[in-house]
């Protein structure tokens, strides 16, 4: 019978997983400090080292950001950067991929990331109105999770770690 050991012991006894070039994740205009942090976990539980906050930083409440990020809010390099100079800070050689649901995105289950042979960056829009078209022509590829229950929307950040897992899942994960 299995015993429960604490996540610290399991993962230092277990190999771990590493990107050879970790996806970029943006954050596009979030209301919530709260989600920004949480992102912030979830980036870090993926092997994301880089994170942009699409957005004024003056907006967001610091400690409610650190609250919800723990300790990953000193394990991932992120900052907050302007509507312009976003597209400056992306490595040119990235393939930019919005995650919403367009004419023509792909279900993320349909998606090859394993083809993907340059660094990729995933859009994740508000969480009211998710990314503005705007965002969205500039991107290479738009996927979408498919959904089969009544409601047919989730909260960003728990859109982020399905996104984050599928990745990570046909990248590293069935090798």
């Amino acid at each position: 019978m299995s015993l429960k050991i604490d996540n610290q012991t399991y993962f230092n006894q277990h190999k771990t997983l590493n990107w050879e070039t970790p996806p970029i994740v943006v954050a596009w205009k979030f209301s919530s400090a709260e989600n920004l942090g949480a992102l912030l976990r979830v980036c870090d539980n993926f092997g994301v080292k880089q994170v942009f906050f699409v957005g004024n930083e003056a907006a967001y409440k610091a400690s409610r950001i650190k609250r919800n990020a723990t300790t990953s809010i000193k394990k991932v390099d992120w900052s907050f950067i302007s509507e312009s100079e976003i597209w400056e800070k992306i490595p040119s050689r990235s393939l930019k991929i919005a995650v919403d649901t367009t004419s023509e995105s792909v279900a993320i289950n349909q998606y090859n990331f394993k083809v993907v042979e340059k660094s990729f960056c995933l859009f994740f829009g508000n969480e009211t109105i998710g990314l503005e078209d705007e965002v969205i022509q500039h991107c290479d590829d738009s996927v979408h999770i498919p959904m089969i229950g009544n409601s047919l929307s989730m909260n960003v950040v728990q859109a982020a770690s399905v996104i984050l897992y599928e990745a990570t899942r046909q990248c590293l994960l069935d090798e």
